[in-house]
């Protein structure tokens, strides 16, 4: 690219500024006149909008993520805390062994889990038995969903349930 002619009779090197006639104001040397600063201000804020779209949706399904887990540990713990209580009154005033331990007060268990783990109320656990030694724990919590939440986005339930079995185990032959 070769320099225009300046009629002050200044040298031109690339990259210098040269007057533009239209404007009477400066331009590059290389014929850029300043057009596209618009478009770096439209890249800058849709990279902005993506950010921001991300920290939302990284934030709800966090809140989410995490009250999965607390459910599903509260189950769990709900569901072994039940399988071990055994009906002692049953154990020790029976006269024949055991193939399977007689479970009692499973759902008082569950309730009494359910007041220690989570005195704020949020989780609800329900429990039954599947079978005489098998028992089964659900629970469930609403989550508030900490920033889509305040665009009309409804409050999302979280769901998990667990599994609990107490085994009689026949003693070894000496």
């Amino acid at each position: 690219m070769g320099c225009p002619a300046i009629p002050d009779g200044e040298k031109c090197m690339p990259g210098d500024l040269r007057r533009n006639p239209a404007t009477g104001g400066r331009a590059a040397a290389d014929g850029a006149d300043g057009a596209d600063g618009g478009t770096i201000l439209i890249l800058t804020l849709g990279y902005l909008m993506v950010a921001a779209m991300l920290v939302v949706v990284v934030t709800d399904v966090s809140a989410v993520y995490l009250a999965r887990r607390s459910v599903a540990s509260a189950a769990d713990g709900a569901a072994l805390a039940a399988a071990q209580r055994i009906d002692e009154n049953a154990i020790y005033t029976a006269t024949a062994a055991f193939e399977e331990l007689p479970l009692a007060d499973i759902n008082a268990t569950v309730e009494q889990y359910q007041q220690q783990a989570d005195p704020s109320g949020r989780t609800t656990l329900t429990s039954s038995l599947v079978d005489a030694t098998t028992v089964e724990v659900e629970g469930s919590r609403t989550v508030n969903l900490p920033v889509v939440g305040y665009l009309g986005v409804g409050p999302v339930t979280v769901r998990a349930g667990a599994q609990a079995q107490s085994v009689v185990r026949q003693p070894a032959a000496p």
